[in-house]
């Protein structure tokens, strides 16, 4: 039996594969079973599946959210590559070190604030924020300007982003 040689591989470099390994079988997994339960990211309660509930795969929210994560995910991965690099400058490291801390910072707001528009009583929503400004897009028959006031809101209390910097997107 032959011995399985890791001299070229570090601790990092393992884990890494681990974690790349077990997002797979995750995916696999997610893919493999029905979709009988759904749990909102936000924490909420579970919504047992109902015709009505199913995500479809064209489902504007579902896709769009796996897409933002999905590349978000990509450009993390990038600047993480960077920060580990021994051969990095002390600015790209630092750079990249604060690209990633604001990457972690947008994903928490971003989660928080769809869950406290969704509370709100609108039926989806989806965030992304930018260094400066926020982009909403919320599932409504029509929002009213108080409604809007109350989005902009949110995104002011929870990414410190002025209302003039958010804008909110409509889909029916």
């Amino acid at each position: 039996m032959k011995k399985l040689n890791l001299a070229g591989f570090g601790r990092r470099q393992v884990t890494l594969l681990s974690l790349v390994v077990l997002i797979a079988v995750a995916g696999y997994i997610n893919l493999t079973q029905k979709d009988e339960e759904v749990v909102p990211a936000s924490g909420g309660a579970v919504i047992t599946d109902t015709p009505q509930q199913t995500a479809q795969p064209d489902d504007y929210f579902s896709l769009s959210r796996y897409e933002r994560d999905k590349s978000r995910s990509a450009a993390m991965a990038v600047y993480r590559e960077v920060v580990s690099n021994k051969d990095s400058g002390k600015e790209a490291k630092d750079a990249a070190q604060a690209s990633l801390t604001a990457a972690a910072a947008a994903m928490e707001a971003e989660t928080v604030i769809e869950g406290l528009i969704r509370a709100k009583g609108f039926e989806e929503a989806l965030v992304y924020i930018n260094a400066d400004s926020a982009s909403v897009v919320v599932k409504t028959i029509g929002l009213t300007p108080a409604q809007a006031a109350q989005i902009k809101d949110l995104v002011k209390e929870n990414a410190n982003i002025s209302a003039e910097k958010t804008k909110i997107i409509e889909i029916k």
